[in-house]
């Protein structure tokens, strides 16, 4: 049964798409989708702890992953808008020990349409790493890039946050988790947690993968590949639910979420009376980078905006526009919004599943909106 804390029936399309994977046992998680800042849906279903038989409910946070990159752009963006960053500024002149190994004139632009050559590091790291902020930011600075600076994008999987994360960091002058409540989710009430807190915990969603050893046993099988160093430095066991996952701060990826709030989130990229200026989102909407064929790290064609992703169905469906901005996060959930419609989009998921790109269900549910318009 669907929980509804709003309900447009012009949607109800999307509703009963969504409800169709609720009853085939396929999807537990939430959707929510505002037109031109108001709320049209609002729903949610399946048990968020399948383990308790706990609900999932309004307050109910999951995991979005990448999805959190397009919320560390939103304040870069707002921090270029207030002129505390400059986009062409060398990331040396904020974080000096950045420019080691011949990277001192990697410019912040680079970072946000990762075209930094930093998608892993040059030397073997610790298993574990990813969840010490300050160790993998040494890790960056001391690397040489491992792909050509200033080329083609390669998907920076998880050092982007790092990246980014960092600059804002120097920037804003306090911690990432902080200027995000400042600046971002403190003043829209927003419920979008990094680092998390017990009074989080205890309303996180538990994520299920059909194989949860799948992922870090194909690292084994071609461990230098690109995507294996990309991922080195996790821990192998790792399932996503850990309380060393959910603490830490992640910036690539480890944000926990309502829908609602991802929606409400990614709105201000394209709302003319939210938080960026008009130039700033005119910037956001233009097509900067494609990934030269398919992207060298998740096998998929990428088109790149500064600091976001651009719809590119189906590897990365945000509805027909192609001005549609967006990020895709492991398992399914998605976060966009379409300047030409004014449709916000927020979605996760308890049900990770294993593709890479905008997932079945995910593109099911693009697509019913777009009907419903």
């Amino acid at each position: 049964m669907l929980n509804f804390s709003q309900f447009d029936p012009a949607f109800s399309h999307v509703a009963e798409v969504f409800e169709e994977y609720v009853e085939s046992d396929r999807e537990r998680g939430a959707l929510s989708l505002r037109i031109n800042g108001s709320t049209v849906l609002d729903l949610c279903a399946g048990q968020a702890r399948p383990e308790v038989q706990m609900p999932w409910a309004r307050n109910t946070l999951a995991c979005c992953f990448s999805v959190t990159k397009g919320v560390l752009a939103l304040l870069a963006h707002l921090f270029i808008d207030r002129n505390f960053l400059d986009l062409d500024a060398k990331v040396c002149s904020l974080w000096p020990e950045f420019a080691s190994s011949g990277k001192k004139n990697i410019s912040v632009r680079d970072i946000l349409t990762h075209r930094s050559g930093l998608p892993a590091v040059d030397e073997h790291v610790k298993p574990g790493l990813i969840y010490d902020q300050a160790g993998m930011e040494r890790a960056l600075s001391k690397s040489s890039a491992v792909v050509p600076i200033g080329a083609a994008p390669v998907y920076h999987n998880m050092t982007c946050g790092y990246l980014l994360g960092g600059i804002l960091e120097r920037a804003g002058g306090a911690t990432l988790p902080s200027l995000i409540t400042r600046h971002l989710t403190g003043p829209l009430k927003v419920d979008f947690c990094i680092g998390l807190k017990q009074s989080h915990i205890v309303r996180t969603a538990t994520l299920s993968q059909d194989d949860p050893s799948a992922l870090f046993s194909a690292l084994k099988d071609d461990p230098y590949s690109l995507f294996a160093r990309s991922m080195a430095f996790f821990e192998g066991n790792e399932d996503f639910n850990s309380y060393k996952w959910r603490k830490s701060v992640i910036g690539s990826g480890n944000r926990h979420a309502t829908a609602s709030a991802i929606a409400r989130l990614y709105e201000h990229f394209i709302l003319s009376d939210g938080i960026l200026s008009t130039s700033r989102r005119d910037a956001l909407q233009q097509h900067l980078y494609s990934s030269d064929g398919n992207d060298p790290i998740l096998g998929m064609k990428i088109r790149y905006g500064e600091g976001v992703e651009l719809s590119a169905p189906p590897s990365l469906d945000f509805g027909p526009n192609p001005s549609s901005i967006g990020y895709w996060g492991a398992g399914g959930a998605q976060g966009f919004a379409d300047p030409d419609s004014g449709l916000a989009f927020g979605y996760v998921t308890g049900k990770m599943d294993p593709t890479l790109g905008t997932s079945a269900r995910a593109a099911e549910y693009v697509s019913a909106c777009y009907e419903c318009l």
